[in-house]
């Protein structure tokens, strides 16, 4: 009778009825990114068409589109990781990612979304707003925002870096959004830098992307138990 228990019990697990595969921990990932071409002079922006508007600034607004800390970090720039995740499957958060229309302005200028989360808009002016986000893979829309509007709430069904965000009352508002699958992205704060606290051990391709600088990429590999850092550099 043991004999044939043992028998029984070597057959199932060669079947490979249940047997499940280890869970390997995630890893920690910093990063850093910088600028180090020429300074560019920043552009002062035109309000004069909505009186409004101009009421909610003490004086002149510049569009830095290339924001650089007195360390070299570049902020507003969407890291992500490219290739690698391609096997597998996340849920979308359930909290949404606020974008706000605050001085005639987009607030943040960069975001990141997941495909399938809630993207939250708010009007925070005594002006009407219209946005309307221009994607080329999912599905356009374009929505008027009246002052004190309750949030627009939209969420973009497939992957997409990057779909511009513009007003169509006032031509100077500009934001971005970058969607993907999976959480490993991120927009890179004042002084450059991003983190993720647990990336899957293996290969991968990091991207970054900004608006006027383009997008740089970098080989990859994240070993189990260690932590990882990369720094990458545009220049003109």
């Amino acid at each position: 009778m043991r004999i044939r228990i043992a028998l029984v019990a070597a057959v199932v697990g060669m079947s490979g009825c249940a047997v499940p595969e280890p869970v390997v921990p995630g890893v920690p990932l910093s990063g850093t990114i910088t600028y180090n071409g020429a300074t560019r002079a920043s552009k002062v922006l035109s309000m004069e068409a909505e009186e409004e508007c101009q009421k909610l600034h003490s004086g002149p607004v510049s569009e830095d589109r290339i924001l650089v800390s007195d360390g070299g970090g570049l902020a507003n720039a969407f890291v992500y990781i490219k290739t690698g995740l391609e096997n597998r499957k996340f849920p979308a958060p359930a909290e949404a990612v606020v974008l706000e229309q605050r001085g005639c302005q987009f607030v943040p200028r960069v975001l990141a979304l997941r495909t399938g989360q809630t993207l939250a808009v708010k009007n925070a002016d005594p002006v009407s707003h219209n946005i309307h986000p221009t994607p080329k893979a999912n599905r356009d829309w374009n929505q008027q925002q009246p002052p004190g509007a309750a949030d627009l709430q939209r969420k973009f069904a497939v992957p997409e870096v990057m779909i511009p965000v513009k007003c169509n009352v006032h031509n100077w508002m500009r934001s971005y959004i970058g969607v993907l699958e999976h959480p490993f992205l991120a927009v890179t704060d004042g002084a450059g830098k991003f983190a993720w606290p647990d990336l899957p051990p293996g290969k991968y391709t990091l991207a970054v992307w900004h608006e006027s600088l383009g997008e740089l990429t970098q080989e990859l590999m994240v070993e189990a138990g260690k932590p990882a850092s990369v720094a990458l550099a545009f220049r003109d």
